[in-house]
């Protein structure tokens, strides 16, 4: 299963393509413009991104090469009216793994979808190395932490997949849940995100769920060295 940030203007199409990869197992997000897909995946970086070539606000081109040169190592599928060989050459050099020219096959493109996710598959991983309390990032940049920050992280990769409370990760960093204010893990996690961002152009994928806790929101691995 992989995430996944469908851009293309048609709405019609979008839904189309959207549906039918969902039901292959996907997780699906939408837009319609480079803009809006600027915003959403500044929050979470996806690990594929399926884009049209010709957008109301610009050329799909412009926004790969953007991703590419700010570090962003997703897979990305473009499909568009052109067909040329100049215009998939320029969409190979801006960092398009695969090009499919319309009308698009919904079979054709979840077949280009799972190859592209089985390439990557190895760079899908945040990995937490306890020894030296170190966050590396899917896209191989290295986060120096602290050991506060280490025992946050590893109270909620131990729960992947759940929602961790408060007073299980204050247990999990070695504190005692009555002698810490649990508004500091807010603190915690707002420098940690900070710290992340200033490294790495993929958000931490951390979740505050209101008035439960914390979860992961992608898969972690934890090593010693």
């Amino acid at each position: 299963m992989a995430s996944i940030m469908l851009l293309e203007d048609d709405a019609d199409l979008r839904g189309e393509i959207a549906h039918y990869l969902e039901l292959e197992g996907n997780q699906v997000q939408t837009s319609g413009s480079i803009s809006q897909c600027l915003k959403l995946i500044a929050q979470q970086l996806p690990d594929i991104l399926i884009v049209d070539r010709m957008l109301p606000d610009g050329d799909g081109i412009d926004l790969v090469d953007n991703i590419r040169k700010k570090g962003g190592r997703c897979g990305v599928v473009m499909f568009t009216a052109k067909g040329s060989f100049d215009d998939r050459m320029d969409g190979f050099s801006s960092g398009v793994d695969q090009y499919l020219t319309k009308p698009v096959r919904l079979q054709e493109l979840s077949a280009v979808v799972k190859a592209v996710g089985w390439r990557l598959q190895l760079d899908t991983h945040w990995r937490l190395v306890l020894q030296t309390w170190e966050l590396k990032a899917p896209s191989g940049e290295v986060i120096r932490l602290t050991s506060q920050e280490a025992g946050f992280l590893h109270a909620l990769i131990l729960n992947q997949g759940r929602v961790v409370s408060r007073r299980k990760v204050i247990e999990g960093m070695g504190k005692k849940s009555t002698d810490y204010d649990p508004r500091n893990l807010d603190a915690l996690l707002l420098r940690l995100r900070k710290k992340v961002a200033l490294v790495t152009p993929i958000p931490l994928p951390v979740k505050t769920v209101h008035g439960a806790g914390y979860t992961v929101t992608a898969d972690f691995a934890v090593s010693d060295h």
